[in-house]
């Protein structure tokens, strides 16, 4: 029987990028992450990098959450070409999350998220509605997308021009 306290998400984007550029700058956790998004300013968000291997990350999140600062630590299992999962635990939310890229026609990728989050024992008040949730997160992340774009289209211009034969 599912646990009833969780609640389920679905953001979908297309980047206008190839999957493997995609799934690359996805999956390339830094401590810069949040400042790509403003949510450095915004949150006063801090990431971490706890651990990183060729097939998981670990980072810590510190941010700002109106009454105070929560704190947060994500295990991120990468599953290449097209997917990852991360389980999330925190004082405030425990989520668990699943990512993934399918390519399309054109160098197009479409970026799926589907999460499940609960509160855990600090949280109070009223849970913000569902798609309220995903309105923000689909906000954050046409942010990230934008910047992805960026830095694509910036590698193409850095590769020489093939020449007809």
């Amino acid at each position: 029987m599912p646990d009833r306290s969780f609640h389920t998400y679905h953001v979908s984007l297309v980047f206008q990028a190839p999957l493997p550029f995609a799934f690359a700058w996805c999956t390339d956790y830094s401590p810069g992450d949040p400042k790509i998004a403003g949510e450095d300013r915004a949150f006063h968000l801090e990431r971490r990098i706890v651990e990183r291997g060729p097939r998981r990350v670990v980072f810590e999140n510190l941010y700002d959450h109106g009454a105070g600062w929560a704190w947060e630590r994500h295990t991120v299992t990468l599953r290449p070409p097209d997917r990852w999962h991360s389980d999330g635990y925190g004082n405030y939310h425990e989520v668990h999350l699943d990512y993934h890229l399918t390519p399309l026609e054109r160098d197009r990728t479409r970026f799926d998220m589907r999460w499940r989050s609960k509160p855990t024992g600090l949280s109070k008040g009223p849970r913000s509605p569902e798609k309220a949730v995903e309105r923000f997160v689909h906000r954050l992340w046409r942010l990230r997308g934008r910047a992805l774009e960026r830095e694509f289209r910036a590698t193409l211009r850095k590769r020489p021009l093939r020449r007809p034969k």
